[in-house]
């Protein structure tokens, strides 16, 4: 079976994935959102999520969520790719520095937030009861 290879566009934003397909991309490249408060963020670009995962790269300032306090019905994991964060995850609160890694089951409820360096965290989730 041949797959073929995602079309990527150029927009004023970074590149784009349209459809489906295999591609390579810089993440430095792609289109990344900025919300006041909450840092910036991407999901390497796509218009359309992944079906079986959620990948992307959060850069938070000191004290920026990542999200709301949360849960999700899978599991979520999260590696601190540089600078300080703390987690809070069922109430508790603990510090994670590079390369920390955080497990999330399903239900457990959690955030990130930027250390008083920041921080950029890379995040993976399922996506099978999303």
């Amino acid at each position: 079976m041949d797959v073929p290879e995602a079309h990527l566009e150029e927009t004023e934003h970074g590149l784009v994935y349209k459809g489906d397909g295999w591609f390579v991309v810089n993440a430095e490249d792609v289109r990344w959102r900025e919300s006041e408060g909450a840092g910036r963020g991407t999901n390497f670009g796509g218009d359309i999520l992944f079906e079986q995962i959620g990948i992307g790269i959060d850069v938070l300032g000191p004290g920026e969520p990542m999200s709301m306090y949360h849960w999700e019905g899978d599991e979520e994991d999260f590696l601190v790719l540089s600078g300080t964060a703390t987690l809070i995850v069922e109430g508790q609160e603990r510090p994670l520095r590079r390369w920390d890694f955080v497990h999330c089951p399903p239900y457990a409820e959690h955030t990130i937030v930027g250390g008083p360096d920041g921080c950029a965290v890379l995040g993976v989730g399922a996506r099978e009861r999303h």
